[in-house]
């Protein structure tokens, strides 16, 4: 069971981090970065990404781990949905 989620867990990571990368070619021709603008976005996410999981660990520490994994699946899921029901233009 453990490895099951520690298993689900990386998956959604590597999804997640996908996702900018699938997303490079739209934001460069939507925004008209150069290959360099491309890097400060992907460093912007990083960022991000990793602030959010210092937030989660601490919230976890406050909260409780299971609470909080079940907390972050489910806005995971949430936000996934959102951004699949986004228009795309």
């Amino acid at each position: 069971m453990i490895l099951t989620i520690i298993c689900l867990s990386y998956f959604m990571v590597i999804l997640d981090n996908s996702i900018i990368f699938t997303g490079l070619p739209k934001i460069e021709e939507a925004m008209r970065f150069t290959p360099t603008g491309l890097t400060w976005v992907q460093d912007a996410y990083t960022l991000v990404f990793g602030g959010l999981l210092l937030l989660g660990a601490r919230s976890s520490d406050i909260v409780g781990r299971r609470r909080m994994f079940v907390i972050g699946l489910v806005l995971f899921a949430l936000a996934s949905l959102l951004v699949g029901l986004a228009p795309y233009s």
